[in-house]
């Protein structure tokens, strides 16, 4: 992993010993760490999306609708694991655009499915190249291979929905000391 902490000092660097340390977010928490990585990430793609009009998290949503197929916006909200009033802000704007359509669910007369329409295909083909560019160049920079890094981001989300349900089921006070973990 590229750490900038063991660079060596350069002309610009302090040397004062406590400004060497590590910033106070490294030791918060495990939790801290990951909203850090979203948090980046959301950055990262930000910069690649520029000049495209679509930010990182709606194309998220316009990829799984074009992976999903028709979806209730329930579903849609599920697979991302987000709110569904979310989802809807997004679905909102989408539908609002003409990038998506409701079309009636076959299984249920009083839902409605969300679908892209050919706009919003349109959408997805005209921000692909600039994502597969930021993808292609992130992956080139782990040092770690992308399967063990999906792996264990599996390990991760499964760790939080397991941990969600334990909240869910029993809430109580936190007992240890989470401040420098």
């Amino acid at each position: 992993m590229h750490d900038r902490r063991s660079q060596p000092p350069t002309p610009d660097t302090p040397t004062d010993p406590d400004a060497l340390e590590d910033p106070p977010q490294r030791r918060i928490s495990l939790p801290f760490d990951i909203f850090e990585l979203s948090t980046r990430l959301g950055t990262y793609l930000g910069h690649a999306l520029e000049g495209t009009g679509v930010r990182p998290a709606e194309y998220a949503v316009y990829s799984l609708m074009l992976e999903a197929g028709p979806r209730t916006p329930s579903e849609l909200a599920a697979m991302l694991g987000m709110p569904l009033s979310t989802m809807s802000t997004y679905l909102a704007a989408m539908l609002g655009r003409g990038d998506a359509k409701r079309i009636p669910n076959p299984s249920d007369g009083r839902s409605v499915r969300v679908v892209l329409t050919d706009r919003g295909r349109g959408v997805v083909r005209m921000v692909n190249p600039p994502f597969t560019r930021a993808l292609i160049t992130l992956e080139s920079n782990l040092d770690t291979p992308v399967g063990d890094v999906r792996a264990t981001l599996r390990d991760i989300l499964d760790a939080i929905e397991r941990s969600d349900a334990d909240l869910q089921a029993d809430p109580q006070e936190p007992e240890a000391d989470t401040t420098s973990s």
